[in-house]
């Protein structure tokens, strides 16, 4: 009696430690969903626009939440839906904000009369988009000018215009993943790379 009566209790427990268990990894998933919906989100770099800053190839993780509590500020690398509605993402900083002037002579920047330092700032945009002139031009509100770090293969605001404040997504703020032409080439040095 008392062997079947800890059989019982065996399966009893097996059952319930099986019960948990399958409890804690359903809540473990839906947390990660909700977390990826809700707080971040990741994306993958599919061109040399913000080169050396992210590279084709990385990974970085944006931070969904951030743009709830207060906007974006100048100098934030942020993910955004691109403004022609086709559905891509895009990754790119931002240089002006709602209420600045921007303008450009010769692939040179300015916001409210003070030069841009770019990371390439001797040279003027060329190839991709071209050196471009803009005369002043103060952003609307809600609005948002972004631009490539390597403005030379960048497809940004001086083409296209502003990004609307619906249309951003997050802070990009930290490389989880960096792979080169190949599968097998991981750029370990950068992976955990934090952004601006």
């Amino acid at each position: 009696m008392d062997a079947v009566g800890a059989h019982a209790r065996g399966r009893t427990a097996t059952r319930r430690w099986m019960r948990e268990s399958l409890l804690a990894v359903g809540t473990a998933f839906v947390l990660v969903v909700l977390a990826q919906a809700l707080v971040v989100d990741v994306s993958t770099v599919s061109s040399g626009s913000m080169s050396p800053t992210l590279l084709l190839g990385d990974s970085v993780l944006v931070n969904r939440l951030l743009y709830r509590l207060h906007p974006p500020r100048r100098g934030d690398i942020i993910l955004f839906r691109f403004p022609q509605a086709d559905g891509r993402e895009f990754v790119k900083r931002v240089i002006a904000l709602p209420g600045d002037t921007v303008e450009e002579q010769d692939g040179r920047f300015r916001v409210n009369g003070t030069p841009v330092r770019t990371l390439s700032p001797d040279r003027p945009a060329q190839g991709v988009s071209g050196a471009l002139n803009l005369a002043p031009y103060r952003i609307p509100a809600g609005q948002f000018y972004v631009l490539g770090d390597n403005p030379e293969a960048s497809l940004d605001s001086r083409l296209w215009g502003t990004v609307d404040e619906r249309n951003v997504i997050g802070k990009a703020f930290l490389v989880i993943w960096s792979r080169g032409n190949h599968w097998w080439h991981v750029r370990w040095s950068r992976i955990g790379r934090r952004l601006p």
